[in-house]
């Protein structure tokens, strides 16, 4: 058996991977992070995340406090597709918006302050699977030997075709997302503590999004793939501009986009990969599909699945064992934690976004029923479960719309 540069390669150094190098770190395994860019560097992504990080992680709270700097959001407004809005709020935080570029680095420096190595500027383009040991290939030639390979490299994962988990997400699973980093000088919200969410934006499959962050606003708008190349097409930026366009002229935000701060991304919308692990090599974030459906939120779930595949990793190497049958625990646990709601995000969406009428009489049910607004916000931003508010939303959905028909009736 060749001699192995550690115990496990980390292929990206997102927040999955680094998720991933730390839990490995932190037990004692020899880690290598691979990542093609070098940082502090930029990622596309709207940069939102549940509050409820800080009860996940927290052991990586006050560094996050530290090192990022973290806007808190209190108001969400959400928006249906005929013009009708509602405003969830509460006396805690719904939600939080950051900066990828502060996120994915501060993630980084801790897993690198645990003992994770850190290779930058290593673009994996190859992955082989041999006795006893992987094989990660760079396209300048170099390769790296490790018992276990995590691939955290995104939509587009070298590891998880390697695997033989995917041959690539197709169209029906990816949505085309846009997004913009303006300083506030440049665009700046009408309420900074308030997020606003279009859902089925003009009728259409997908969303429009507004974040207001410390220094700047973050906003863009995401469509099914298949939806964009039939109906849409074009230069993506055209669309995001004219959202913003029409936010400005409605006072949501103030200001102008500025083309230089846009990009456009693909992203995964259809739900986890059906399997995500293979002899010798686990799949986490974005490669493994870990996505909500209908919100497009990713880094929390990129996190949950980069820690998973760290720990089961680091039990692979302490056994010796890294047949498909020992890392399926990886699978067993992130569904376990997550798989329910991921599940569902991935019905919401096929409903919602099929069925604009369904999306405004939510919204406009919400409008009638406080604690109706405020459990759709919170399922919505991942702070409440779907399956254990099911039936309180579904009465109280009922009821909305019996006293919407009663009003109309009396005038």
């Amino acid at each position: 058996m060749p001699s192995l540069d550690a115990g496990v390669v980390v292929v990206g150094g997102g927040p999955a991977g680094s998720l991933a190098a730390l839990a490995l770190a932190r037990r004692g395994v020899d880690v290598l992070v691979l990542d093609k860019k070098r940082f502090p560097r930029d990622k596309p992504c709207g940069g939102g995340i549940r509050y409820g990080v800080y009860r996940r992680f927290p052991d990586l709270a006050d560094h996050l406090r530290a090192s990022v700097a973290i806007h808190e959001i209190r108001r969400v407004r959400m928006e249906s597709p005929s013009g009708h809005s509602v405003v969830a709020s509460g006396d805690a935080p719904l939600y939080l918006t950051l900066r990828r570029t502060e996120l994915d680095a501060a993630l980084l420096a801790r897993a690198r302050a645990e003992g994770a190595r850190v290779v930058e500027g290593a673009r994996a383009t190859e992955v082989e699977c041999g006795p006893g040991v992987v094989v990660v290939r760079c396209v300048d030639g170099r390769a790296f030997t490790a018992r276990v390979v995590i691939g955290a490299d995104g939509v587009n994962s070298v590891v998880a075709r390697a695997a033989g988990l995917t041959t690539g997400f197709a169209d029906e699973a990816l949505a085309i997302d846009t997004m913009e980093e303006t300083p506030l000088a440049e665009l700046a919200m009408a309420e900074p503590d308030t997020m606003y969410v279009a859902y089925g934006y003009k009728g259409w499959p997908g969303y429009g999004y507004v974040f207001p962050k410390r220094d700047c606003v973050d906003a863009g708008v995401g469509f099914l793939l298949p939806f964009f190349k039939r109906a849409l097409s074009g230069p993506p930026y055209a669309h995001h501009a004219r959202f913003l366009e029409e936010v400005a002229a409605r006072g949501i935000v103030r200001g102008r986009s500025n083309p230089d701060n846009f990009k456009a991304y693909r992203l995964p919308l259809g739900g986890p990969l059906e399997r995500t692990y293979a002899e010798r090599m686990l799949v986490c974030g974005d490669a493994g599909g870990f996505v909500n459906a209908y919100t497009g939120e990713g880094i929390y779930y990129a996190m949950v699945t980069g820690r998973h595949a760290g720990e089961v990793a680091a039990d692979v190497v302490a056994s010796g064992d890294g047949s498909a049958a020992r890392l399926a625990d990886y699978e067993a646990r992130w569904r376990a934690e997550i798989g329910d709601e991921l599940a569902d995000s991935v019905r919401i969406q096929r409903r919602l976004f099929a069925n604009p009428a369904l999306a405004d009489a939510i919204i406009r049910a919400a409008a009638l029923d406080a604690r109706l607004c405020r459990l759709f916000a919170l399922v919505a931003l991942g702070e409440a479960s779907l399956r254990r508010h099911r039936l309180e939303m579904a009465w109280r959905f009922l009821l909305a719309k019996l006293r919407s028909r009663w009003r109309r009736a009396r005038s």
